[in-house]
């Protein structure tokens, strides 16, 4: 799903007319990622083309956003995990069902959240493991890392290598200050995060794990394209906590 929309925003007295892509975010200006570094990350993918990124929770269960899989089948879709690389060889996970928030909505995306249940267990290696998530509040100006093979320039094509940029956590209200003007709004069921100029989330790293002392603390949901000094909007775990661990009891 993609909604391309003009955006007039208004900022230190300067007009900015913005085509944007809110969602499919991707990483622009990262570092590429050491083999291992990220083992709970993984490519979700349609007709075996990288659509989204995840993350493992469990062996059943993978948490990305809802509007990476409300448009897309199952069985055209699967997971691969264990990868750095696009084009190398992974572990490829069929997908039994997505569960979709029940209150998901495109329109304004508001619980862009989702879990994806694979046919078969996910076998941990090295390079394939579960990332931590708890129902702790994270505050303003916490380091955090996202990782994804997202886009590196805008317009362009989805990152080959798995790159990530360290950022840190935006006070939410800093947030609905400065993202006042968007077309979504920035809800107490976001967090949001920022990089450097020139470093940030773009089109492909949508459903990707933000990362804080070593667990998820948000979902890329969406952004102004790309890495252009605003804060990007992610799911905030924390607020879907419960959420989460009721889809992860449910069988595949």
């Amino acid at each position: 799903m993609q909604f391309l929309l003009i955006i007039v925003l208004i900022a230190c007295g300067l007009e900015h007319t913005i085509a944007k892509s809110l969602f499919e975010d991707k990483i622009v200006g990262g570092t590429v990622a050491y083999k291992g570094q990220f083992p709970y990350q993984i490519s979700l993918q349609y007709n075996n083309q990288h659509n989204c990124g995840g993350s493992i929770l469990d062996q059943n269960t993978v948490l990305t956003a809802a509007h990476c899989v409300d448009q897309f089948p199952t069985a055209n879709s699967h997971i691969v995990a264990g990868i750095n690389k696009l084009n190398e060889v992974g572990v490829t996970y069929s997908i039994s069902r997505y569960i979709i928030h029940e209150n998901w909505n495109p329109f304004n995306a508001a619980n862009d959240i989702a879990v994806v249940k694979v046919k078969t267990p996910i076998k941990y290696t090295t390079y394939i493991q579960p990332i931590y998530f708890d129902a702790a509040f994270v505050p303003g100006q916490a380091q955090c890392v996202l990782s994804g093979w997202g886009f590196t320039s805008y317009p362009g094509n989805v990152s080959n290598n798995l790159l990530y940029f360290s950022g840190r956590i935006v006070d939410l209200l800093l947030c609905q200050i400065t993202l006042a003007e968007a077309t979504y709004p920035v809800l107490d069921s976001h967090i949001c995060a920022i990089g450097e100029l020139g470093v940030g989330a773009c089109k492909g790293d949508s459903g990707g794990p933000l990362v804080a002392n070593n667990k998820q603390v948000g979902i890329v949901s969406w952004s102004f394209p790309c890495a252009l000094g605003y804060p990007e909007v992610y799911t905030r775990i924390s607020y879907y906590y419960n959420w989460i661990k009721t889809q992860q009891a449910q069988p595949n």
